[in-house]
């Protein structure tokens, strides 16, 4: 009986907050991430000192992986035709590889706040967009680690389910970082790619 009571007081709760209107949203996705421009050549000079021309070495890449993404919206003004929120966004990878570098392998996660722009938020299916900028942190299997700056864009489509404070979603972010201790011999910048569905909880 104790568990039903309070299986009672958390659906009442839900359907008040639902009632207040739906301001907050928080979504979890999982897919996967690639990192389509992720090559460079590296050589001496560049990454590590001897005589061999740099580029002679060979060309580093990332592969793909395991992506997670979870992030918090609260909405700032609702337009009918659309509505604008402000987001708290986070990803992740557990595990990524550079094939060909000794098999190094590393981990990633990207704080990006931004906003977001959801069109027609009340209809079946809801286009959104959004866009931010923060930090990037990497960590690989030698004991390298470093942060930079990341930019992200993205967007995606959200669809209603019969529970009403509960969605179903697709998105993609492409973040834009700069290259830290972990990818030294690449270009000036990296791109991660995370594409994933998951759900979506309206409160």
């Amino acid at each position: 009986m104790k568990q039903a009571r309070w299986a009672l007081l958390a659906l009442m709760l839900v359907a008040a907050v639902a009632a207040h209107g739906e301001k907050a949203e928080v979504g979890v996705t999982f897919g996967a991430a690639v990192s389509p421009d992720a090559k460079g050549p590296i050589g001496c000079g560049e990454a590590m000192p001897c005589n061999i021309p740099a580029g002679t070495i060979g060309s580093l890449a990332i592969g793909p992986g395991v992506s997670w993404q979870a992030s918090i919206a609260y909405r700032l003004a609702n337009f009918r035709a659309a509505a604008l929120y402000v987001q708290l966004p986070l990803a992740g990878s557990p595990s990524r590889t550079q094939p060909g570098f000794i098999g190094n392998e590393f981990s990633s996660f990207f704080f990006t706040p931004g906003v977001q722009l959801k069109l027609v938020p009340n209809s079946f299916m809801s286009p959104f967009a959004n866009i931010g900028g923060g930090l990037a942190h990497f960590n690989n299997n030698f004991g390298s680690s470093g942060n930079t700056g990341a930019f992200q864009v993205g967007g995606g489509v959200d669809f209603r389910t019969p529970v009403r404070v509960l969605g179903v979603r697709a998105e993609a972010r492409d973040f834009i970082t700069g290259h830290p201790a972990p990818f030294a011999g690449f270009t000036s910048h990296l791109q991660h790619i995370f594409v994933g569905g998951g759900v979506v909880v309206k409160f």
